[in-house]
């Protein structure tokens, strides 16, 4: 056989998938944002694809992806013993039906609920935030922006790279923290399966301010076709759409996917 067939063979033996990256457009699915994805192989243990590498390499605030951050920390402390603990809701309207309710570990996390996050961080208090943060290697480890505010398009700052080794060490089962933390937060964090078998599990994030929005969607896919990392954030003009911008990301995020054929 001619060797430079043979190596094209041996090449695409090796591809996780068929769609090459050639073949995708990831500008077009950030429309008028600017945006980065990363995909990772666990398995593999290599980066599939990283779109846009000087956005991948800037900081922004994680806003509510850090709530995968504090889920461990207060489920590693005890102040979570598992995913039914409940706080109740103080009365005050946020505007948000979701949020005007007794809520639970669970429905904190596929909710977003900032005001059960709020609650969490004064009980770890910022000697254990800071101590963990530094553990985690997470982002700038910066809480100077206030115990209940910090993350919240604030002083806490992480990059798309930052966030994929967090993830990565979260989902190898190598963070400093309880084997129950890691357990009970990938339970909590598990959105959706494909109907290709894919599951998939993450959190999203959102900041609006004047100047515009910032959309995260950080998480883990794993089935019959690999077990994968993904990243996604953009920054842009406020959307049109009566949507957070983290679930435009998460929306991103599995229209890439498909492109890939992972979804």
């Amino acid at each position: 056989m001619n060797k430079f067939i043979l190596l094209l063979l041996l090449s695409a033996a090796c591809l996780p998938f068929t769609v090459a990256a050639a073949e995708i457009d990831f500008a077009r699915h950030f429309q008028n944002k600017e945006g980065c994805f990363i995909l990772y192989d666990l398995k593999a243990d290599r980066t599939v694809y990283r779109f846009n590498e000087t956005r991948c390499a800037r900081r922004e605030p994680p806003c509510s992806t850090f709530k995968v951050a504090l889920s461990l920390m207060a489920f590693d402390q005890g102040i979570l013993k598992d995913e039914t603990t409940t706080f109740h809701w103080d009365g005050v309207d946020r505007g948000n039906p979701n949020w005007n309710r007794d809520t639970s570990a669970a429905d904190w996390i596929k909710n977003s609920v900032v005001w059960y996050s709020q609650r969490l961080t004064p009980q770890l208090g910022p000697k254990t935030i800071k101590d963990y943060l530094a553990r985690f290697d997470y982002g700038n480890q910066d809480i100077s922006g206030g115990l209940t505010t910090f993350w919240l398009g604030s002083s806490l700052k992480i990059s798309a790279d930052e966030q994929l080794r967090f993830w990565e060490r979260f989902w190898r089962g190598e963070l400093p923290v309880s084997r129950h933390a890691m357990d009970l937060t990938k339970k909590i964090t598990y959105l959706e399966t494909s109907p290709s078998g894919m599951a998939l599990s993450g959190k999203t994030g959102s900041h609006i301010n004047e100047n515009g929005e910032l959309g995260w969607f950080v998480g883990h896919l794993e089935g019959t076709k690999g077990e994968y990392i993904v990243i996604v954030n953009f920054t842009g003009p406020k959307s049109s759409a009566k949507e957070y911008p983290g679930l435009i990301a998460k929306g991103i995020c599995t229209d890439i996917l498909k492109d890939l054929d992972l979804y």
